[in-house]
């Protein structure tokens, strides 16, 4: 019997397989033993999640704009280099006419701001009740589509970010236009805007767009003018052909025009003479 005790400790030196069997075979009739193991093994994964967690949100932060670092200069050398890629995709001739917030009408500037968000200068670059609104239509519909961007909003995006329709771009959009609400102002954001924007194909900015469909500069842009470029900007190249080649506003369009001007006069940015001048205003001769 000795010996028989002897060999089986043997196998247990040479096997270490085996000696791996026999201590979960203990560890399993080890309640203790057994709740311990979980808890190494589950602790290990919970580290491991935190772990890829952190680093997934860190490289996400690093890969957006810093604007307490890029401030408005680097911004608006952002903007910039982005149109000069875009007019360098489309074959043009490559130079970028930028305006100061300055040197546009305050008619036309408001007209765009009312017709694009209306609250603008209030928000803190999000508005909230209807970025849920949105997602709830999205969950509605089964689709992603968003929609309620503010102009800080659409700023980011138009500079820094794809136009995929998916929740993780949507995150890195909201966390980006908040840096840029904390470090820069409202006008400085306007005038990023402004000079972003397209008009129709390849017009890019409020300077071109007034040379381009009413040759004038943007001082001159009236709120008529400024509530026509507004109804284009939903879809340009599309409006570019239906309402201004075609010269021909839709009932959904005199409707949108109209409350702009509406709006304007509301707010006090043209008063009720201007605003029936402008109803009748003569785009099309």
């Amino acid at each position: 019997m000795w010996r028989f005790l002897d060999d089986a400790l043997n196998d247990l030196e040479v096997n270490p397989w085996l000696r791996l069997r026999n201590r979960a075979i203990r560890i399993i009739l080890s309640p203790y033993k057994l709740f311990m193991s979980i808890l190494v093994v589950t602790g290990a994964l919970v580290w491991l999640l935190t772990g890829i967690m952190a680093f997934t949100a860190f490289t996400l932060l690093e890969s957006l704009p810093h604007f307490e670092q890029l401030g408005m200069e680097g911004a608006k050398k952002d903007v910039v280099k982005h149109l000069e890629w875009r007019l360098r995709e489309a074959d043009k001739p490559i130079k970028v006419n930028w305006v100061d917030l300055e040197q546009v009408n305050r008619e036309s500037l408001y007209a765009i701001v009312m017709s694009e968000d209306g609250d603008f200068f209030n928000h803190q670059g999000i508005d909230y009740d209807a970025l849920i609104n949105a997602i709830g239509e999205n969950i509605k519909r089964r689709e992603w589509s968003f929609g309620a961007s503010t102009i800080s909003q659409q700023t980011i995006k138009n500079i820094y970010l794809t136009s995929n329709k998916t929740l993780h771009r949507k995150l890195k959009e909201v966390i980006a236009t908040s840096r840029l609400e904390k470090h820069l102002t409202k006008n400085e954001i306007l005038e990023l805007y402004l000079n972003l924007v397209e008009f129709g194909p390849d017009i890019y900015g409020i300077h071109d767009a007034a040379r381009y469909y009413f040759n004038t500069s943007t001082e001159q842009l009236n709120a008529a003018q400024g509530a026509f470029l507004a109804l284009l900007m939903p879809s340009p190249r599309k409006y570019h052909f239906t309402i201004f080649k075609n010269k021909h506003m839709a009932k959904r369009h005199k409707r949108k025009y109209r409350r702009i001007l509406q709006d304007l006069r509301f707010k006090e940015y043209i008063s009720p003479k201007q605003y029936q001048r402008y109803l009748t205003w003569p785009f099309f001769q």
